[in-house]
């Protein structure tokens, strides 16, 4: 039987490395994405990132978590070593450019969008409410505490 392929958006990932705290409620948001990064360190499920994904984390650990550039790369290292990386391609971009212009979606997200739908079965794991919808009318999409 094959492993379930979770395919993670950047809010998750940060959520996890810098232990975020949703700052209203003090609900530990990093909780989730951390089992859920257990069972892909595991190997109960494969999980799924891609390049444009890292490259928005590095972006957003650099100029707003305050992270040294070194920390940011062990960070990336260890991301690169536990998921499977994959590199949209012209193809890909061009189908983010139209699901771009149908639907809300920011660059990074359309992308994702993009690669997602091209790998079914796989679970996309966001905490973008927004995002989640819009991605529901193609693939399974879920936040960390639902897809547990």
């Amino acid at each position: 039987m094959e492993t379930q392929r979770l395919f993670l958006d950047a809010d998750v990932v940060i959520n996890w490395l810098i232990q975020e705290t949703e700052t209203a409620s003090g609900k530990p948001l990093w909780e989730a994405p951390y089992k859920i990064i257990n069972l892909i360190e595991n190997k109960a499920v494969t999980g799924i990132i891609s390049i444009t994904t890292l490259m928005e984390i590095r972006y957003l650990l650099r100029r707003k978590k305050s992270y040294t550039s070194q920390q940011v790369e062990d960070d990336i290292s260890k991301l690169t070593s536990i998921f499977e990386v994959i590199i949209p391609d012209e193809i890909n971009l061009l189908k983010a450019n139209s699901l771009q212009a149908e639907h809300h979606l920011d660059p990074f997200d359309a992308i994702q969008l993009s690669l997602v739908t091209g790998l079914t079965p796989v679970i996309l794991v966001s905490r973008d409410r927004e995002f989640i919808q819009i991605a529901k009318q193609f693939i399974t999409a879920l936040t960390p505490e639902e897809f547990l």
